[in-house]
């Protein structure tokens, strides 16, 4: 296969690197807006760098989209328009009307496109899915999600994000509905922007709390920080009649207990997403590439991307307006 990358920025690079080392890839060509990062990056990567996205996809067997999301919409209605099937990372775009024109074209077209949330192809999501869905705990009451990172994206990433809960806490979202098969009726948010005053004036938050309930009565309660200098924490707590189970506990996680006869973790702390996730991201696009040749599923629809982009549409405006906000309100 030939495979056409656009982004390589700190995500983007990753990716072309894993895509290189794939079997079955003949060609991978980089294409990035900035045009001496992508040459750099084909360089370093022996890949082949493509000066336009014209370029990039003509005669590509499929396409890879690491592109700074208010551009993710229109690259994937330029593959479709080729038939080409298509990876992009989340989200698909900023607004609901733009990721419902995605989904449209994509039904109507028949197209192939996989949404990137990682954390579905982590070994530890995936057993604690298994577990919830097989009745093994009984009735689920709660959980907990927590999404730190060690150190925040420079501030000119954070201004074009979308914001904390499109960005940061989408993966969360996403997985509340992967994980427990059910749709949140409701949910309440807040923020603070203690320590990056800076993020008011884009109207975002450096630290954050969402409070949602499941149709099936499920509570839950997802908390998002940008700086953890102790390392990059993603962990989750089920809450149920037989078992509490978590994920991500493990000898990196940086947490340290206060008690006197508790396990010290090991080191070093996970410092990036990249390291944390590298297994997951790498049996992503192994996963792509068996779905873009017609051999497997689509493990993630542009349906689950647009309801994970409602769930953040309906946090951000219950933290503007200081209310609880129930989905039916995000249309």
């Amino acid at each position: 296969m030939k495979v056409a990358i656009l982004g390589v920025g700190r995500l983007g690079a990753f990716h072309a690197k894993v895509l290189k080392e794939l079997p079955g890839i003949t060609e991978v060509r980089i294409n990035d807006a900035d045009a001496s990062r992508g040459a750099s990056v084909a360089k370093e990567l022996s890949a082949t760098h493509a000066a336009t996205v014209e370029e990039a996809l003509t005669g590509a067997d499929a396409v890879v989209i690491v592109t700074p999301t208010g551009t993710h919409a229109e690259l994937i209605h330029r593959a479709l328009d080729r038939h080409l099937p298509v990876f992009c990372e989340k989200p698909i775009a900023l607004d609901l009307d733009a990721t419902k024109t995605v989904v449209e074209h994509v039904a109507k077209t028949d197209g192939r496109v996989q949404i990137g949330f990682q954390r579905r192809f982590d070994a530890g999501f995936q057993e604690a899915r298994r577990r919830v869905r097989a009745g093994e705990l009984g009735t689920v009451y709660s959980f907990q999600m927590t999404s730190c990172d060690a150190l925040p994206p420079p501030d000119t990433y954070i201004e074009t994000s979308g914001g904390q809960f499109v960005d940061q806490l989408i993966h969360d979202f996403d997985m509340t509905r992967w994980i427990f098969g059910d749709e949140v009726e409701e949910l309440y948010a807040t923020g603070s922007t203690l320590g990056f005053p800076q993020y008011e004036k884009w109207g975002d938050v450096a630290t954050s709390g969402v409070v949602l309930k499941l149709r099936g009565g499920i509570v839950g309660l997802l908390e998002a920080s940008r700086h953890n200098e102790a390392g990059y924490d993603i962990h989750v707590e089920i809450h149920a009649a037989k078992e509490t189970i978590a994920i991500g506990l493990d000898p990196r996680t940086p947490m340290v207990s206060v008690e006197r006869d508790a396990p010290r973790l090991a080191s070093p702390a996970y410092p990036t997403f990249f390291v944390r996730f590298a297994d997951a991201y790498r049996a992503e696009l192994t996963h792509f590439l068996r779905f873009a040749q017609g051999k497997a599923d689509n493990p993630c629809t542009v349906v689950d991307g647009m309801e994970a982009l409602r769930m953040g549409l309906a946090a951000r405006r219950s933290h503007h307006e200081r209310r609880p906000v129930g989905l039916y309100e995000i249309a």
